[in-house]
C-alpha cells in the first residue's frame, strides 16, 4: 500500500492531477518538484486545452518558477493569477504559442517555442529581463509597457518594422538583441530618442538598407552590430561618442558612403570586428564596398546627342508653326479681299430704273433753253438719278453663306493657333527641362570623376605602402 501511495506521489510532481469542479470545468494540479528550496520544478506539464485551469501546491515561498517540458497551448491571464508569487520564470520548448505577464515579474525566459502574442494588462510592471528568441512574434507592442527593462531579447523571431519609440520610457534598457529577424525598416515617432543606459544593439542578419542615427541619442552605446544586412549608409555614428565596436561586413556599401564612416570610426578608435573575404576594402579595411556606376565620356556624348536632337526637333517646330501661322494670315486675307471685291460687284454696279428713264424720257421733249419760249417760262430742272442697288434674293443668300463660312473659318483658325501656341509652349518646357538635365548630368560626372581621381590615388598609396612593407 505504500509503495502504491509512492507511486502516486511520484506521478503527481511530475504530471499533474487533473480534478473536476462542480460547474463541469477541469483544473489541473501540479506539485513542486522535492529538493528545490527556492525554485518550482515542473519537468512536464500539458495543458493542450486553454481553458483548462491549474495550480501548483508547495509553491507559496518560492520566486522562481520552471516549467521544463511537455506540452502548453497558451498561458492566458486567468493562469497568470496563479502565478503571481513568482518573480522568475522559465519556460522550456513546450510549443507555446501566447504568454501572460504578471506584473511581479522580473525575469521571463520563453525561448523556443511559437509565440504569437503577448498578454499584457494595464498595470506597472516590474520585467527587467525578457528573452523572447526562437518565436513567432511580428509585433512587439505590447512590451513597450515594460519601463524597468534592461535586457530584451527578440532574435529569430518575424519582426519586420520597428518604432524605436517603443523603448521611449525604458531608461535603463542597457541590451537590445534585435538579430535574424526581417527588419527592413526602422523608424521613430518621436523627433528625439534618448536611451541613457543602451549599451549593446544587434541588428545584425536583417534586410535594412539605410539607418539614420541622427535623431538617436546613445550616449552610453558601446557595441553596434550591423554585419549581413543590405545597407548601403548609415548616418550619425559621428555622435556616438564612447562606441568602441562595430560590425559592418556582408553589406552593400557605397565606396563613397563607406569611406566616410570608416573615417569616422578611424578617428573615434572604433574597431571593426569583422571583414569580408576576398575583397581589398578601402583605408586598409576588408570591408567591401560598390562604386556608384560612373558616367563615362560615352553616357556624356549620348547625352549631348539626345539633347542636340531635340533641339533641332524644337527648332524645326518653331519654323513650322511660323510658316503654318503664315500660310492661315494669307489665307484670311486673301477670303477677305473676296469678300470685297464680292461687295463691291453687288452693291456699287449702276443699275437702269425705269422710273428715272420715264422722267429722262419726258425731259428729251422739252424746249431747247436757247430757244425763246412764246410764253416765256422757266420750267423746273429734271431731279439727277441716283444709282440704287436692287439685290436679289438669291444674292443676299449667297452672300450669307459666304460670311458664315468666313467665320466658321476664322473660328477654326482660332482653334489652330491655340493649339499651336500650347505645342510651342510644351517644346519650350522640354527643351528648358532637357538642359537642366545635361546640366546636372555634367555636374554630377565632374564630381564622380574627382571621386574616383581621389580613390585611385588613395588605392595607389596603399599600392606603395604594401610594396614597401615587402
Amino acid at each position: 500500500m505504500l509503495f502504491h501511495y509512492a507511486i502516486l506521489g511520484i506521478f503527481a510532481c511530475t504530471a499533474g492531477l487533473v480534478l473536476g469542479s462542480s460547474d463541469g470545468s477541469t483544473a489541473t494540479v501540479y506539485k513542486c518538484a522535492p529538493n528545490q528550496p527556492s525554485r518550482c520544478l515542473i519537468n512536464t506539464v500539458t495543458l493542450e486545452n486553454p481553458n483548462t485551469e491549474f495550480s501548483l501546491i508547495n509553491a507559496e515561498e518560492k520566486k522562481t518558477l520552471t516549467l521544463k517540458a511537455g506540452r502548453i497551448e497558451a498561458l492566458l491571464p486567468k493562469h497568470c493569477q496563479h502565478l503571481s508569487n513568482f518573480e522568475k520564470i522559465i519556460i522550456g520548448k513546450v510549443g507555446l504559442k501566447e504568454l501572460c505577464f504578471a506584473t511581479s515579474f522580473v525575469e521571463v525566459n520563453a525561448e523556443h517555442n511559437r509565440i504569437k502574442t503577448l498578454h499584457v494588462e494595464d498595470g506597472s510592471y516590474r520585467v527587467e529581463t525578457l528573452r523572447l528568441s526562437n518565436n513567432q512574434l511580428q509585433s512587439i507592442d505590447n512590451i513597450c509597457k515594460f519601463d524597468a527593462l534592461k535586457v530584451l531579447h527578440l532574435e529569430q523571431n518575424f519582426l519586420s518594422t520597428l518604432d524605436m519609440a517603443c523603448f521611449a520610457q525604458m531608461k535603463q534598457l542597457k541590451e537590445l538583441h534585435l538579430a535574424h529577424n526581417r527588419l527592413n525598416l526602422i523608424t521613430s515617432k518621436i523627433t528625439e530618442l534618448e536611451l541613457p543606459a543602451l549599451e549593446f544593439i544587434g541588428l545584425q542578419n536583417n534586410t535594412l538598407t539605410a539607418l539614420d542615427l541622427h535623431l538617436w541619442s546613445l550616449p552610453a552605446l558601446l557595441k553596434l552590430e550591423l554585419s549581413s544586412n543590405n545597407l548601403t549608409n548609415v548616418r550619425g555614428l559621428e555622435q556616438l561618442d564612447i562606441l568602441s565596436e562595430i560590425s559592418l561586413a556582408r553589406n552593400r556599401w557605397q565606396c563613397a558612403e563607406l569611406d566616410q564612416m570608416l573615417e569616422t570610426v578611424e578617428k573615434n578608435e572604433v574597431t571593426v570586428k569583422d571583414g569580408d573575404e576576398n575583397c581589398i576594402g578601402i583605408r586598409n579595411s576588408t570591408i567591401c564596398c560598390t562604386y556608384e556606376q560612373q558616367p563615362t565620356e560615352q553616357t556624356l556624348s549620348d547625352e549631348l546627342k539626345k539633347f542636340s536632337k531635340l533641339e533641332k526637333q524644337y527648332d524645326e517646330a518653331k519654323v513650322e508653326l511660323g510658316d503654318r501661322i503664315k500660310s492661315e494670315f494669307d489665307l484670311f486675307d486673301r477670303k477677305i479681299k473676296e469678300l470685297q471685291e464680292t461687295n463691291v460687284q453687288q452693291y456699287e454696279k449702276p443699275s437702269e430704273d425705269k422710273e428715272c428713264t420715264a422722267d429722262e424720257e419726258s425731259t428729251t421733249g422739252l424746249p431747247n433753253p436757247e430757244e425763246p419760249d412764246p410764253e416765256k417760262k422757266v420750267l423746273p430742272k429734271a431731279p439727277e438719278c441716283s444709282p440704287v442697288c436692287i439685290c436679289s434674293k438669291e444674292s443676299m443668300d449667297k452672300v450669307q453663306a459666304m460670311l458664315k463660312d468666313m467665320e466658321d473659318r476664322i473660328t477654326e483658325n482660332n482653334v489652330k493657333l491655340q493649339t499651336l501656341l500650347e505645342n510651342k509652349s510644351q517644346f519650350a518646357y522640354m527643351s528648358t527641362l532637357e538642359k537642366h538635365e545635361f546640366r546636372t548630368a555634367v555636374k554630377r560626372g565632374e564630381y564622380k570623376l574627382k571621386e574616383l581621381s581621389s580613390m585611385l590615388a588613395m588605392l595607389r598609396d596603399h599600392i606603395n605602402q604594401k610594396q614597401k612593407r615587402h
